[in-house]
């Protein structure tokens, strides 16, 4: 077993796979309905033995200690919770963290067996709390299912469980005190996300709102205490005083944390990506070599660690993501 490790000497030991392209709502940074993308078919993403075969991999042939699950919506696949039992049995192996990313619209019914199949990290990500705007940026009038998964999730008692907001101006940055005041004196880490570039998002400079801005915002109102913790390499989080509750902010186009970034990606058909923002021509596609008879484990580990060593230092420039077109959100999992 060796880590993973690139140029930079940045140790990757954390793994976001994408389990679907399909979702069932279409907000409008990541998915929306105007687009014309045509969505993968059964063949061209991975099968449920494919993806417990290539996590192995990384768990065994790497020193991966975290493995998050995101879709489009990872909840929509068909017989997903067989798949996670047939992780559940790797998990009790050779232990990781398992988490999910979801918007939850899908997860009242599932979540009790999650937790039971070794689920220790739910993000359920929710940018309205007003019924109108929740269906003027999702397309679904289904707010009501979302609220009660975050209240059963809390129940739940997980090992960490966080509220996803991507903050637009004009569209629901009017709710930052409204979504601080939804997590107060709940064990609950609350984070705002900036809006990111993707393919067929229609990203606008002048709905861009940066997280330096919202925590000033939030700042006018509460204490904020900063969190230090080394294990953070994405989110800058504060404790609110005298709470239980905290808030994250991910600043991936205002303020880059790519020296510390310690994930790859595997989209939804099968390709690794080394960041969220590379090129489709630096991606591999993995499905290919895991099925073709002729391409052991460790072959294949080869692969992706030599693939990995063509990460660049930080990601490209904002107008350089623009121009990417094939870059798109709910294929690549967020």
């Amino acid at each position: 077993m060796a880590e993973l490790i690139d140029k930079f000497g940045r140790i990757h030991d954390y793994i976001r796979i994408s389990l679907t392209d399909k979702c069932n709502l279409n907000c409008v940074y990541c998915n929306p309905g105007t687009h014309n993308y045509k969505k993968l078919g059964k063949n061209d993403i991975l099968t449920y033995n494919e993806l417990i075969r290539l996590i192995k991999i990384f768990l065994f042939d790497f020193e991966v200690r975290k493995i998050r699950f995101t879709g489009g919506e990872p909840l929509i696949r068909k017989d997903i919770i067989t798949f996670f039992e047939k992780l559940h049995d790797v998990k009790r192996r050779h232990d990781f963290e398992f988490c999910l990313t979801t918007n939850g619209t899908l997860l009242e019914d599932k979540i009790f067996r999650l937790k039971e199949l070794g689920l220790n990290k739910l993000n359920i990500s929710i940018d309205s709390l007003n019924a109108e705007k929740f269906k003027q940026i999702t397309g679904k009038n289904i707010i009501k299912s979302v609220i009660h998964s975050i209240d059963i999730a809390e129940e739940c008692k997980f090992d960490e469980l966080k509220i996803n907001v991507v903050l637009i101006k004009g569209i629901n940055d009017g709710e930052i005190f409204d979504f601080v005041d939804f997590v107060r004196d709940r064990k609950i880490t609350l984070r705002f996300i900036e809006y990111m570039p993707f393919s067929c998002n229609g990203w606008n400079k002048k709905m861009f709102i940066s997280c330096e801005e919202i925590k000033s915002m939030i700042e006018k109102k509460y204490n904020l205490k900063k969190i230090n913790d080394s294990k953070l390499r994405v989110a800058s989080n504060f404790n609110i005083e005298g709470n239980r509750s905290s808030i994250g902010f991910i600043s991936s186009i205002s303020n880059l944390f790519c020296g510390s970034c310690n994930r790859i990606r595997i989209k939804s058909n099968g390709n690794m990506k080394s960041c969220l923002f590379s090129k489709e021509t630096e991606e591999i596609d993995l499905k290919k070599y895991i099925r073709d008879p002729l391409y052991g484990d460790s072959v294949i580990a080869r692969l992706i660690f030599n693939r990995l060593q063509l990460k660049e230092k930080e990601h490209m420039s904002v107008s350089d993501i623009i121009k990417l077109e094939k870059n798109k959100m709910f294929s690549v999992g967020g």
